[in-house]
């Protein structure tokens, strides 16, 4: 089936069969010779205790593995703390493939799989901590080498999880590396002599992160599967936001524009491309421009918090009457 898991295929012939590309024999033909059946799709109205317990599991023993980074190991050298983390990935990595090949394990091999892409870029950081490119000594320069760096071996562990174990999860992680490292680029050309980012950095940060989300509008783009494109978006549009945020607060004007034009842009390309998690980053930076506009003109007071909170209270209420007007019939995708 390529790069289609079960639920896209049959979620694809039900569409096409819809739109009369297809029969409804022919649909059923092609899910049967891709051996294919809607009994195999999970049931997705609900998790079940299990898998909750596979990723809160995982998770938790990810956050250890850190914990004892930080204090077992911090007596070590340098390099023997990054021989640790690569025999630590290592296994993380194996042990998320096995358990993902497991009968009942998806769920932790996903997790895992997460894990152990943080786990392969905390590896990289760590190499470069070895030779004192990061730190209070680094230079701006070895700082921007470190950082792009860093960004391609998380990016490619992510991609490389959520394509081979599989574990969608760790498509999160793809677009933060990858727009870390560009701001990096941003930071090289526009704030050469400084020892952050800067302006051009971020902007650097916001463009690639849309760019990125971009790609997971569609199916074959990124030749990744459903689940690991909608967190593909997640990872793109979260990062975006923040540097946009950031950007509007620290320096105003006309930055403060920018993210009500990203906000509206991002709506109308979402709703064009029935992309769910697009829309709720569209609300997203649309509401964070109006606090930024409401707590600036009313200095924080009071009258803001109350402001919001009407506006808020106001939407919830337009968006019933909509749904109750017939609007419940436009359908998002992911």
């Amino acid at each position: 089936m390529g790069h289609l898991d079960e639920r896209d295929l049959l979620e694809s012939l039900d569409r096409w069969a819809e739109q009369g590309l297809l029969s409804s024999e022919q649909a059923e033909a092609i899910a049967a010779h891709e051996g294919a059946t809607r009994s195999a799709v999970p049931d997705p109205s609900g998790v079940s205790g299990g898998v909750l317990l596979q990723y809160a599991g995982s998770l938790v023993a990810l956050g250890a593995v850190f914990g004892i980074y930080f204090t077992v190991l911090d007596d070590l050298s340098e390099w023997a703390r990054f021989g640790v983390m690569v025999a630590v990935a290592v296994g993380w990595t194996a042990l998320a493939w096995l358990l993902s090949r497991a009968d009942g394990g998806a769920a932790a091999g996903d997790a895992l799989g997460f894990g152990a892409a943080v786990l392969w870029y905390a590896a990289s950081l760590q190499a470069f901590a070895a030779v004192d490119w990061l730190g209070g000594d680094a230079t701006p320069g070895q700082m921007r080498v470190t950082f792009l760096a860093t960004s391609a071996v998380g990016a490619a562990a992510g991609y490389l999880a959520a394509q081979r174990i599989p574990a969608p999860l760790a498509a999160l992680g793809v677009p933060v590396a990858v727009v870390w490292g560009m701001g990096a680029i941003g930071w090289w050309v526009g704030n050469a002599d400084e020892n952050a980012p800067g302006v051009a950095g971020a902007q650097v940060m916001v463009v690639v992160g849309f760019v990125l989300a971009a790609l997971a509008f569609t199916e074959g783009t990124l030749h990744l599967d459903r689940t690991a494109r909608t967190w593909w978006q997640i990872g793109a549009l979260g990062t975006t936001n923040v540097a946009a945020v950031v950007l509007a607060i620290g320096e105003g004007g006309a930055y403060e524009g920018l993210l009500f034009a990203y906000a509206v842009g991002l709506a109308v390309a979402a709703i064009a491309a029935r992309q769910r998690v697009a829309v709720v980053f569209a609300a997203i930076t649309l509401y964070e421009y109006i606090g930024i506009v409401v707590f600036r003109t009313f200095e924080g007071a009071m009258a803001a918090i109350i402001i919001l909170a009407l506006i808020g209270l106001g939407t919830a209420l337009g968006g019933t009457v909509a749904q109750r007007g017939g609007w419940r019939r436009l359908r998002l995708g992911q």
